[in-house]
């Protein structure tokens, strides 16, 4: 499981994704399947193209042909090396395309793309979906919110937190005969008055990754402590993308020791 999240604001956006990555066991009974293991090193989160504004995060499956999602975006991001992008769509159309010819009718994940296109000031981000092997057409979100908090992957802690009520209203209001109309203007009423409010466009970049750091914290602790498998954990990936800086990380784990790979550099991560 994953909690991905992404932060726009005026001046920039910021990517968090934590590094959960859990192995589901044989089916045991009734459909069930059990969590097998739990390792708290993967990789989500991206600079798609070195040298460029643009970073990508994902969630859903882990690995695809026993290749995982984290080689595999480097795996792209080789082959784009030497080929130009002056949009965000540009990219987007392009990561499709290698994702197209990768995955199998096993495959369900998703990824967020975001960044700048060459002359804009302000930032954009797309969407991209795969369900069980379909990959659905890039779809640009929030692009008319100068603020916008997204969630994905195991989004039940946040969406009480920020939205403030549980997903599973939905099916208790539907179990209860609560006709759909009914239920869907509840649900409007619920999202216009329960919503947290926080932050603000014009908010500092440095006050943006402390409430991205801060809802990251939430999931995290949140798995840890409810009953069952902790499938969101381990160290928080934050990276932030502005205009003039571009894709810059603010904390990232390595599984090796920089200090004893000196001749790594950051063009080989």
């Amino acid at each position: 499981m994953t909690i991905a999240i992404a932060l726009k604001i005026n001046d920039g956006i910021v990517l968090a994704t934590d590094s959960a990555s859990t192995i589901i066991g044989e089916e045991i009974e009734d459909g069930v399947r059990p969590v097998h293991h739990t390792y708290f090193t993967a990789d989500k989160l991206f600079n798609l193209k070195k040298g460029s504004r643009i970073g990508a995060m994902t969630w859903g499956n882990g690995s695809i042909n026993d290749e995982s999602i984290s080689t595999l975006v480097k795996d792209f991001r080789k082959g784009s090396e030497k080929k130009e992008y002056g949009t965000v769509e540009a990219i987007v159309d392009d990561f499709k395309s290698f994702l197209e010819n990768k995955i199998t009718p096993e495959t369900s994940l998703g990824f967020l793309i975001a960044g700048y296109s060459n002359g804009e000031g302000h930032p954009e981000m797309f969407l991209i979906k795969i369900n069980n092997g379909n990959i659905e057409d890039p779809m640009p979100i929030n692009a008319d919110d100068p603020l916008s908090i997204s969630w994905f992957g195991e989004t039940s802690f946040l969406t009480r937190l920020l939205l403030g009520f549980d997903e599973r209203l939905f099916e208790i209001f539907e179990d209860n005969g609560v006709d759909s109309e009914t239920i869907n203007n509840i649900f409007s009423d619920c999202r216009e008055k329960l919503q947290l409010p926080l932050g603000v466009p014009a908010m500092p970049i440095k006050d943006a990754i402390d409430l991205v750091r801060f809802l990251a914290d939430i999931s995290v602790n949140s798995s840890k402590f409810v009953p069952g498998a902790q499938v969101i954990g381990g160290p928080i990936d934050i990276a932030v993308i502005t205009k003039h800086e571009g894709f810059k990380w603010i904390q990232r784990k390595h599984y090796y020791d920089k200090d004893l790979n000196l001749t790594t550099t950051m063009e080989d991560e």
